[in-house]
């Protein structure tokens, strides 16, 4: 069972931009992925063109008991599935989110959605509680934006907390990375959190692989498409998340087939 939460406690700092650029070139690697939209603002629908933003989905389904199969939406990428958050009823939204928080529903779908794929990859709101903390409960791992900005640098012990407490709880839940987003090197408060959150955190948890701030990733959103799909001949952007898709994958571990690996001569 591989289960990726991408998860901050604070919000705007690129989390759905990377849910759904990694799961997009997740899939590209050959791994039969599933995104789920946990958030109830529904930003992956909102983000893609077409039906997604007002499909049917992971409301629907938790609120009427039936099966998510259903309500999955196969993509254009035959590795590549989603579940949106789908159509909720804003006046029963709070009693919807107490049920799923004391049922274990969320808990038992994610389980069996999990069967179908190699990977489910779950967008959570803001915030380590409610609904958050019940998708992090029900992952196995999780991954967390870190915006280079000192707000969200001062917000993060509150996940590294939270994935304690679950893990005392028994939960199977690893914080595998921490990914620094919308990256300025160039500007001093940007490259001073940098340099902090590298100093603070184990060398290992902070990801090589970093998100630059490129307003082609608010250009792809407009569009209503991955930034991999942007164009014919994908924007250089697009290799941050296949970058960081082979940098995880040994964390999750999905490693691909494994094939020849050495070198090969440019001249016979």
């Amino acid at each position: 069972m591989t289960v990726l939460a991408i998860a901050s406690p604070k919000g705007g700092v690129g989390k759905t931009t990377i849910a759904l650029n990694l799961a997009f070139a997740l899939s590209g690697r050959g791994h039969r992925t599933l995104l789920v939209d946990l958030d109830p603002q529904g930003s992956i629908g909102l983000s893609l063109a077409g039906r997604p933003k007002d499909a049917p989905g992971l409301y629907e389904t938790l609120r009427d008991g039936r099966d998510a199969f259903g309500h999955i939406i196969q993509t254009r990428r035959r590795e590549l599935s989603l579940l949106t958050f789908g159509q909720p009823d804003m006046g029963d939204l709070a009693p919807w989110t107490r049920d799923v928080e004391s049922d274990g529903r969320l808990l038992r779908l994610l389980g069996h959605l999990d069967a179908e794929y190699d990977l489910v990859v779950v967008d959570t709101p803001a915030g380590c509680g409610g609904l958050t903390r019940e998708g992090l409960e029900g992952s196995t791992h999780v991954l967390s934006p870190l915006q280079t900005d000192p707000l969200a640098l001062r917000a993060l012990p509150q996940l590294v907390a939270t994935v304690g407490s679950l893990r005392a709880e028994g939960a199977p839940i690893e914080l595998i990375g921490v990914v620094l987003t919308m990256t300025r090197f160039r500007e001093a408060l940007a490259a001073n959190v940098a340099q902090e959150a590298w100093a603070l955190l184990p060398e290992d948890l902070v990801t090589d692989t970093h998100i630059p701030y490129d307003r082609v990733f608010a250009e792809a959103s407009a569009k209503g498409v991955p930034v991999g799909l942007m164009r014919r001949r994908p924007p250089p952007a697009a290799a941050v998340f296949d970058h960081l898709a082979q940098e995880i994958e040994p964390k999750l571990g999905i490693l691909p087939a494994e094939e020849d690996d050495e070198p090969i001569h440019l001249v016979d």
